[in-house]
């Protein structure tokens, strides 16, 4: 069985998914896909599904407008999932360098003035080295701070070779850390947070399954020989575009300048 992280792919390869609705857009230029599953079935949990596809158009700005529909107002607490030490694993630390933590500038005047709101951004790290599940950690913060919402960022598995470091998903459903390469953790969700959880992603690898029939191959994960710019590249786009959605009051430049502070 091929494995997938993206819920469109999910169901060309698996009948008994049922897509209650999808809707085919286009915005800013990229076209995207929204699809509303209601019923739970094998490991696809129900929610909404919006996947954006690369290549034309102002992704940024496309991303940008989404995300809004999907955040809840209120403060936010911004996970980075994965290594930064591996490439193929890196994208959503990565994506972190863009999202610039604002919880701590509350209490100044013009915070309010700007209609900012309260943004903390957390590095998760990974299991084997902290020996702490990353949704446990993201849960038990959460409930500290008293957010209204968490955003993680994470890298995906893809079934399709053209959907490769090319695709963008994000989903009101959370995500499981790990799924997408058979090595799946504690669920990171409404239930197991106590907020609405937004997993936003980007397919890095592929299962080798899923491009040759040897059995031979069979368990092995390949991803781009530029995975480094690649996932770089896309880390921008995609951390901007969390702030921007976050923030819509400031701009780009004056984002970018609270990364600083």
């Amino acid at each position: 069985m091929k494995r997938t992280d993206l819920i469109f792919e999910a169901a060309q390869i698996n009948a008994g998914i049922k897509e209650n609705s999808v809707h085919r857009g286009e915005l800013c230029g990229t076209r995207y896909i929204e699809t509303e599953i209601t019923t739970r079935t094998e490991g696809i949990s129900p929610g909404r599904y919006v996947t954006l596809f690369t290549g034309t158009g102002n992704v940024r700005d496309c991303l940008t407008e989404l995300l809004m529909t999907f955040i809840p107002s209120g403060s936010v607490l911004v996970a980075g999932l994965g290594n930064e030490h591996i490439a193929a694993d890196s994208f959503g630390v990565k994506a972190l360098e863009y999202i610039p933590a604002t919880a701590h500038l509350s209490v100044r005047s013009e915070f309010s003035e700007l209609g900012m709101r309260s943004v903390y951004v957390i590095e998760t790290g990974v299991t084997g080295k902290t020996g702490i599940e990353s949704s446990l950690r993201i849960a038990c913060l959460a409930r500290y701070l008293g957010v209204n919402a968490v955003i993680v960022a994470d890298s995906l598995a893809c079934a399709d070779i053209e959907r490769l470091c090319t695709t963008i998903q994000i989903t009101d459903t959370g995500i499981s850390p790990g799924s997408g390469v058979g090595n799946d953790r504690r669920a990171l969700n409404t239930e197991t947070v106590g907020v609405p959880v937004i997993a936003i992603g980007v397919p890095t690898v592929i299962d080798l399954d899923g491009l040759t029939d040897s059995d031979k191959h069979s368990g092995l994960m390949v991803t781009p020989r530029n995975i480094d710019i690649l996932s770089e590249r896309m880390a921008e786009d995609i951390g901007i575009a969390i702030s921007r959605a976050m923030n819509p009051a400031l701009t780009e430049s004056e984002l970018r300048s609270l990364i600083l502070m």
